[in-house]
């Protein structure tokens, strides 16, 4: 396996992050709304993968984080380095940091036609919840997916 970085965000990272988001998410937010994210928001936290030695772009994930509560808002390794088991490294870095903050409640949204991504959360053992019609800018379903963990 490749030796990785995870770390927070930084500014320097906003124009890589949005041209990956375009390509495999299909949509972003726009670089103020992510610079003001970083710079002034408590809620919101953005961390990149990206290879130890040569600093290349793995992948990202942003989380907003509410006091117990976490929703995973973006998350994907980018298409050169899928198959190579990084979305469950990244996914057990953020569970060990939802531990450090003491998150009880995790939830996301993932396309329904994505069945990587959801066999990975049920890897973590997300369960469904429902379904969200045409949540996706061209219409397709989301699948919302939630995980309690810690303690009551």
């Amino acid at each position: 396996m490749i030796d990785v970085v995870i770390r927070g965000m930084s500014e320097s990272d906003i124009s890589t992050v949005i041209k990956y988001n375009a390509v495999m998410i299909g949509e972003t937010i726009d670089e103020n709304t992510i610079k003001d994210h970083l710079n002034n928001s408590n809620l919101m936290k953005y961390l990149v993968m990206e290879t130890k030695d040569s600093k290349e772009f793995i992948g990202q994930i942003s989380l907003w984080i509410d006091e117990d509560k976490a929703q995973i808002n973006n998350f994907y390794i980018i298409h050169k380095y899928q198959k190579q088991k990084l979305g469950k490294m990244f996914l057990n870095y953020v569970f060990r940091y939802f531990k450090s903050l003491n998150i009880n409640e995790i939830s996301l949204e993932v396309r329904k036609s994505n069945e990587v991504a959801i066999n990975l959360y049920r890897l973590f053992n997300f369960n469904q919840i429902n379904v969200r019609k045409n949540y996706y800018k061209n219409g397709e379903d989301a699948l919302f997916m939630y995980l309690r963990i810690g303690s009551d």
